[in-house]
């Protein structure tokens, strides 16, 4: 088993089945050991053992082929939200703030949009900048897994489902949604659309509507931006999608 960053074999502790996941050693590494320690298997993968200068985790096994992507799309969304809510808890302030997120979002976003030859209307970065620079400098301070998507989301023994390889931030919790509407946008426009799973993902996870909006917008022109970087060709269209409605 294996992903863009890491590589997960599957190992044994005596007879407990688990996994050893190793990845880069870098920062997102480091946050997703403590991430895990801080959830204690509330809601995710539980983290048995690590080694973060290595890059290693010792994790415990879930079942890697049955995930949200194969559940029908409300029930998908309604497990998701209410697990993005459960794993925002407040901790120590040893990760990244979105106070500096979105300080590198105001610099990095208008020279982006240069550089991939302008692909949206200015305002919509502007909006976003904007947007960017309100949102960080009143933001949260709990724990945020912001690429919480439906394939991330694996069958379990403990609990029905469990989220693994979180990439986390300080801050609020609206910021953690757009993902979950860009992943499987094609199904989420055949079962009522936008409106109707925007509405379930709020309620869900007792958010803030307004605050979710605002994020989304600034969350789907950075993956925008980001997506025409690696080469990805339909991420762009959906995120355009999901600017429009909001727009």
């Amino acid at each position: 088993m294996h992903g863009y960053l890491g590589l997960v074999i599957p190992v044994r502790r005596v007879e407990e089945p688990c996994v050893l996941k190793v990845s880069w050693t870098d920062e997102a590494a480091s946050s997703e050991a403590m991430a895990l320690a801080a959830w204690n298997g509330q809601g995710a993968v539980r983290l048995l053992a690590s080694q973060p200068a290595l890059g290693a985790l010792l994790l415990e096994r879930l079942d890697h082929r049955r995930s949200l992507n194969d559940v029908e799309i409300v029930e998908a969304v309604e497990v998701a939200s209410r697990l993005l809510r459960r794993l925002s808890i407040p901790v120590p302030s040893d990760f990244r703030s979105l106070r500096l997120v979105t300080q590198d979002l105001c610099h990095t976003l208008p020279q982006r949009w240069e550089q991939y030859g302008r692909p949206m209307p200015q305002r919509w970065v502007e909006q976003a900048c904007e947007l960017a620079v309100q949102l960080g400098t009143s933001c949260g301070n709990l724990l945020v897994n912001y690429d919480l998507h439906y394939a991330d989301v694996l069958r379990g023994k403990r609990e029905p489902w469990l989220v693994v390889d979180p990439k986390v931030v300080i801050g609020d919790p609206e910021f953690g949604i757009a993902q979950l509407l860009w992943c499987r946008l094609e199904d989420i426009e055949a079962k009522g659309g936008l409106d109707r799973h925007f509405r379930m993902l709020i309620e869900a996870a007792t958010l803030d509507p307004v605050r979710a909006r605002s994020w989304t917008l600034v969350r789907c022109v950075d993956y925008w931006l980001w997506a025409l970087s690696v080469g990805l060709t339909h991420d762009p269209d959906r995120c355009e999608t999901i600017v429009n409605w909001l727009i």
